[in-house]
């Protein structure tokens, strides 16, 4: 039975058609299945037909650039005029963000300076009950002077355990607030090579700031300075 034979051919003309293409395609794809190989020829052959599909996929490739950078063209130009306008409401939201971040940290510094002043209230009012108790003592006022000594343990503890309670951070629907911290000084040369493992210097403000987040800020490094700050967020 004679051997039908298929020849392998690229057509010449420029493909300008893409139903003609995408036939043309279909076609190679159903005479590769088609294929068989029994004889050096066949190989040849099959040789042949492989670097037609090379050129057939190179046809493709320049057909479709113009259109994928046209699109591509397109979409730049659209993910501009879009970043134009996001880049002020970005801006926005951190200007938003810096203002809200303050406010709690100016409130947590009114918190820690009434507590400081509640502290040193209570060491002098201390201080004073210890004087009134050895002026009571050496008038021979002992239950007097007893008195005034307990007045004055009373003052200790209260000096020792002065707390103002942190004033409520105002709810807003749609806004959280979290705890994080940032590095306000870096003195390299007191930086230690490392700290718990890893590996600081030369300074790394990254794991410098792991090693602040993992500790929730009670970690101390020689030659870093930190300090708490209000992380803001918010949902649409």
């Amino acid at each position: 039975m004679e051997k039908e034979t298929m020849v392998a051919t690229v057509p010449q003309a420029e493909i300008v058609d893409e139903q003609q293409l995408s036939r043309d395609v279909t076609d190679i794809e159903f005479q590769a299945e088609s294929l068989v190989i029994q004889t050096d020829e066949d190989y040849a052959f099959a040789g042949e037909f492989g670097k037609m599909l090379k050129k057939k996929a190179s046809q493709v490739t320049t057909f479709f650039k113009p259109m994928k950078d046209s699109a591509y063209q397109a979409h730049k130009a659209v993910c501009d005029r879009e970043k134009a306008m996001l880049t002020p409401l970005r801006n926005a939201e951190k200007t938003v963000k810096q203002v809200m971040s303050a406010y709690i940290a100016e409130q947590e510094r009114k918190r820690r300076e009434a507590e400081e002043a509640a502290r040193r209230a209570a060491e002098a009012e201390r201080e004073r009950k210890i004087q009134e108790a050895a002026t009571l003592e050496a008038a021979g006022d002992a239950d007097g002077a007893e008195a005034a000594f307990e007045e004055a343990a009373i003052m200790d503890d209260a000096a020792s355990y002065a707390v103002v309670p942190a004033a409520a951070t105002p709810k807003v629907s749609g806004v959280s607030t979290s705890k994080d911290w940032e590095i306000v000084e870096i003195d390299p040369k007191a930086v230690p090579l490392a700290v718990a493992g890893i590996e600081l210097r030369p300074v790394d403000q990254a794991a410098v700031m792991r090693l602040i987040r993992a500790s929730k800020g009670q970690i101390e490094i020689p030659g870093i300075t930190y300090r708490q700050v209000a992380k803001m967020s918010f949902r649409g």
